[in-house]
């Protein structure tokens, strides 16, 4: 079990997609919802909200397992103050907090919950920042799913993995080769794998002395 928080957009986005993934397996994972403070909103492929708490999209490579084991509780304040780097509070009494509000609500009451906690905030990634084109490419673009790619960073609708374009371009090989050899892929999955690699490679890396 592991207590690194995420580095970059990316991995919080891959930790929303996978807490998704981790409640169908592990529904003790639901049980904390009511309690949950801070909740990060993104959109799936179908463009419906999808949430997890902060105490699961914080920490690097979060798992069901590593979130329900342990027997204190993670710190959330540690969570807050990397997320707010890359997510925005929605305002209250604007069109955007009732339709994530309601979305958070439905989600709720799915698994058994009748409304989010009384004092529970909403975040949805920053949309004011100089790389917001790149983290929309990303969110649009880039999956991460289980049954898809062994749960590596994958092209949406494709099994094409974001390493394998990363590592293409970094062996000299042309954007139009690749579009010629994948003609399923197009010039924004290119950038949004550059954009992902990017963010990945954000994050500080800490050597033994």
């Amino acid at each position: 079990m592991s207590d690194e928080l995420v580095g970059n957009l990316a991995q919080a986005i891959e930790n929303i997609h996978r807490y998704q993934a981790e409640l169908r397996k592990e529904p003790q994972l639901a049980r904390p919802m009511k309690q949950v403070h801070v909740w990060y909103a993104i959109r799936s492929d179908e463009g419906t909200w999808i949430f997890a708490p902060s105490k699961f999209a914080g920490y690097a490579k979060n798992t069901a397992r590593d979130h329900l084991a342990r027997r204190k509780p993670r710190d959330g304040r540690k969570t807050e103050a990397v997320l707010k780097s890359w997510f925005e509070v929605v305002s209250p009494d604007t069109r955007r907090a009732a339709e994530v509000g309601g979305a958070l609500q439905e989600f709720l009451r799915s698994f058994g919950h009748s409304d989010p906690h009384r004092d529970a905030r909403i975040c949805i990634p920053r949309r004011d920042r100089s790389h917001a084109a790149d983290i929309h490419q990303v969110h649009e673009r880039i999956g991460v799913e289980a049954a898809i790619c062994g749960g590596r960073p994958h092209i949406r609708g494709t099994r094409v993995r974001v390493s394998d374009i990363l590592d293409l371009l970094a062996n000299g090989v042309a954007q139009s080769e690749i579009l010629a050899d994948y003609p399923y892929l197009n010039e924004a999955d290119l950038r949004a794998a550059l954009a992902f690699g990017a963010a990945a490679s954000a994050h500080r890396i800490i050597f033994a002395a």
